[in-house]
C-alpha cells in the first residue's frame, strides 16, 4: 500500500482508437485514498495522439490473491458543453472533499 495520498492502480484501455484496431493501453494512474477517485482526460500525448476510442476498459488490480475489477463503458460521444457540465456537478457531489482533483 503506498504510503502517500494515493491508492490502488488503475489500467486505462481503449478500443480502435489512434493507436491501432484493437485494445492499448492510453495509461496507468493511481486512484485518491480514501475516495478511490481518480481524474483524467483523454488529451493528446505520445506524439500528439489521443486514446479517444470506440470504448474504454477500466482495470483495477486487486490486493494479493484477490481477482482484477475491471468495467468497459462505451464513449460518451462528441463534447458539448452541457454534458460538461453535468460532469462536473457529479463529480462535486462524489468527490467533494477530493483536493487532489478539482472539476474544471
Amino acid at each position: 500500500m503506498p504510503t502517500d495520498d494515493y491508492g490502488r492502480n488503475i489500467y486505462l484501455d481503449t478500443l480502435d482508437s489512434a493507436y491501432g484496431p484493437g485494445w492499448h493501453r492510453e495509461n496507468s494512474f493511481l486512484t485518491h485514498k480514501p475516495s478511490g477517485g481518480f481524474c483524467y482526460a483523454l488529451s493528446p500525448h505520445r506524439a500528439g495522439l489521443t486514446g479517444r476510442g470506440k470504448m474504454y476498459r477500466g482495470t483495477v488490480i486487486g490486493p494479493g490473491v484477490s481477482p482484477d475489477v475491471s468495467a468497459t463503458v462505451a464513449t460518451p460521444g462528441a463534447y458539448t458543453p452541457q454534458v460538461d457540465a453535468l460532469a462536473n456537478q457529479e463529480q462535486f457531489a462524489l468527490f467533494a472533499n477530493d483536493r487532489l482533483c478539482k472539476p474544471n
